[in-house]
């Protein structure tokens, strides 16, 4: 073998002794590169106002010029503040209409993070609804058919647009936004979550209430059709919030009569925690239980009412058999 290729084998392999000798000796002196590789990470997007959207990021970003676009189309403006974007629209958002803005930051070692966030447009004239009437399943009445159905009062003059029905059963969930449509004091909303897919199932987004037909709709309330997911008809649990991720404001917990012990970890118990939190249901204990719900003989034949205006089950009752009255006052 010729001594140069001997001579460069051995220096070689005395670099690489010398390598594994250093990190012997000191292991727990690693190397790391310097250099910022990581791009920003949206944290969270936060509407502020009827015409304004807060971005918020893990570090200090600028936005990229021409990058921003939204959806439905509208002229946009935005200004960096340390971990902030800041996003002003030329026109005020529609209440609880879908929107989609789109834009590219980077940080200040030039990394760079593209964004796709769906909001629903900020209202700022939502009022409070009272759950009034809750028809929790099908019932087999040839004259007077039911479906699942949720009623809500309006307690003062405002417009719908983005507020939140939430419902749950022991395994599911949905959730149900509702469009823009302004309301006066006093009126009803009904919320119809099992329909039959007929053209007449109309949303009443304006004047006109009686322009909805099928069955439980009603020329005095306003109608609404949604087919995400049915009542549960036994137990189940409601919440109705001001914007979608806001903590709820009003809510019903109902559980069939005998039910005892502690709620299975799910769905169910998730939302009924929620409510406890938020002190529109009173709970017994730190852990959700049946024994805190308003119990009753579950009947597809009858609804569950509000009687009273405090939370919790005393302000609850079973209606007779036959007397749903969807967008009229409970009898």
């Amino acid at each position: 073998m010729p001594r140069a290729i001997v001579a460069l084998r051995a220096i070689a392999s005395f670099f690489v002794c010398a390598l594994i000798a250093a990190c012997a000796q000191n292991p727990s002196a690693a190397i790391y590169p310097t250099a910022d590789f990581r791009p920003p990470g949206l944290v969270a997007a936060l509407p502020a106002s009827s015409k304004s959207l807060v971005l918020v990021f893990d570090e200090s970003v600028t936005s990229l010029s021409g990058s921003l676009a939204v959806e439905p189309v509208s002229g946009v403006r935005c200004r960096a503040e340390d971990k902030k974007l800041l996003v002003d629209f030329d026109a005020g958002m529609s209440p609880g209409a879908d929107y989609l803005l789109a834009g590219e930051v980077e940080d200040g070692s030039g990394n760079r993070t593209r964004f796709l966030v769906r909001f629903s447009g900020w209202n700022d004239r939502a009022p409070r609804l009272r759950l009034s009437e809750v028809q929790t399943g099908k019932n087999s009445s040839k004259t007077k058919p039911h479906r699942d159905f949720v009623e809500l009062e309006a307690l003062a003059d405002g417009n719908l647009g983005g507020e939140e029905l939430s419902w749950s059963s022991s395994v599911k969930s949905a959730n149900y936004r509702f469009p823009g449509a302004e309301v006066k004091k006093g009126d009803f909303i009904v919320l119809h979550l099992a329909p039959e897919g007929l053209a007449e199932e109309r949303d009443e987004l304006g004047s006109d209430l009686a322009a909805s037909g099928g069955v439980d709709a009603s020329a005095s309330g306003r109608d609404f059709w949604c087919k995400a997911m049915p009542l549960s008809d036994e137990s189940g649990a409601l919440a109705i919030a001001l914007r979608p991720g806001e903590a709820p404001y009003d809510g019903l917990f109902y559980v069939d009569e005998g039910k005892s012990g502690a709620i299975p970890a799910g769905k169910l118990a998730d939302l009924v925690a929620l409510m406890a939190r938020a002190k529109v249901w009173p709970s017994s204990g730190e852990e959700a239980s049946w024994e805190d719900g308003f119990s009753w003989k579950a009947s597809t034949a009858k609804s569950i009412y509000r009687s009273g205006s405090a939370n919790g089950p005393s302000a609850w009752s079973v209606g007779a058999s036959g007397k749903q009255s969807p967008g009229l006052a409970n009898f």
